[in-house]
């Protein structure tokens, strides 16, 4: 898969090419369909494919601190598309110029022109330019000026609700990851640096390695996951921690991930690079009475997370 860093870097000699345009957070079924449609499209065309998509959310830019959280970092998003075969990603940096793009230019400068698109691949719902002031039917109008079709894609729904990545955001962070895996495709993982903890669990017989995350990043809620933890290609069963440890009264640490690998017997994990999936929540947090009471529920955690490894 290639990959081209901005706008700026589209080579002059790319040829006509078969685009899909959007954010593509997380990559979700709904997002696959519409590339699994540009793909098609462009095997049939003889002609290369695209997928146009943003280093950051435009809502970042757009109405900063209300932006949502990324359900995938970019590198994350670069390896879900590169498991779809994708010829190339174009990642464009989204910032106040680009968003002052009318739909007009976009078309025209950007789509036409940089991109040589022949034939553009949308879920029904896109919008683009300026203010997001073009729909598709804008798109299907300019576009004709240029020789560019236009190919509609239906929105993908899951029991009559569109698969969406604000709906799966908000099934993230209520704990729901056994539903928001359904329509991802895939586990809800994310990515972080292992830090120093406080040894805590490694006290109690259940070593854990602590994960710094970006701030960006939508977290599950506070609780039990079982699931797996990613080192260097490996997937290994692991039961996750999410929350501020009450039964301790460290609220000073905050919220922290803490991962514990089932059976792991290697090297310390600090200042390494370790991914963490949420395959189900097994209970929310709670404050025990005392270090013994919580280590015999850790042990009845670790147990089904490694039942659910089995499955």
């Amino acid at each position: 898969m290639e990959i081209i860093p901005g706008i700026e870097a589209v080579p002059d000699d790319i040829g006509e090419t078969v685009v899909t345009i959007g954010m593509f957070d997380g990559v979700h079924r709904g997002h696959r369909r519409i590339i699994s449609v540009a793909h098609e499209e462009a095997r049939d065309l003889g002609l290369r494919c695209v997928v146009f998509t943003f280093d950051r959310h435009p809502l970042e830019v757009l109405s900063p601190g209300k932006h949502p959280k990324l359900l995938s970092s970019s590198a994350q998003k670069l390896r879900l598309l590169e498991e779809l075969d994708v010829d190339t990603v174009l990642m464009a940096h989204f910032d106040e110029a680009f968003a002052g793009i009318t739909a007009e230019r976009f078309v025209s400068e950007l789509l036409a022109g940089k991109l040589q698109a022949r034939e553009v691949v949308l879920g029904e719902n896109f919008r683009f330019g300026k203010s997001g002031q073009g729909d598709v039917a804008l798109l299907v109008s300019l576009g004709s000026h240029y020789g560019m079709g236009v190919t509609v894609v239906p929105l993908l729904r899951e029991n009559g609700e569109i698969i969406s990545s604000t709906a799966i955001r908000k099934m993230v962070e209520e704990g729901e990851v056994e539903e928001a895996a359904r329509r991802l495709g895939w586990d809800y993982l994310v990515e972080g640096v292992v830090v120093r903890g406080d040894g805590r669990g490694r006290k109690l017989g259940f070593p854990t390695a602590n994960i710094e995350v970006h701030d960006e990043r939508c977290i599950p809620a506070k609780g039990v996951y079982s699931g797996e933890a990613h080192l260097e290609g490996r997937a290994m069963p692991a039961v996750s921690y999410i929350g501020e440890a009450p039964t301790f009264a460290h609220p000073h640490l905050g919220r922290r991930i803490e991962v514990h690998i089932i059976d792991w017997e290697g090297e310390d994990l600090y200042q390494q690079y370790l991914g963490v999936s949420f395959r189900r929540r097994l209970r929310g947090e709670g404050k025990f009475p005392d270090a013994q009471a919580l280590r015999d529920q850790i042990e009845k955690d670790v147990r089904r997370a490694r039942d659910d490894a089995s499955r």
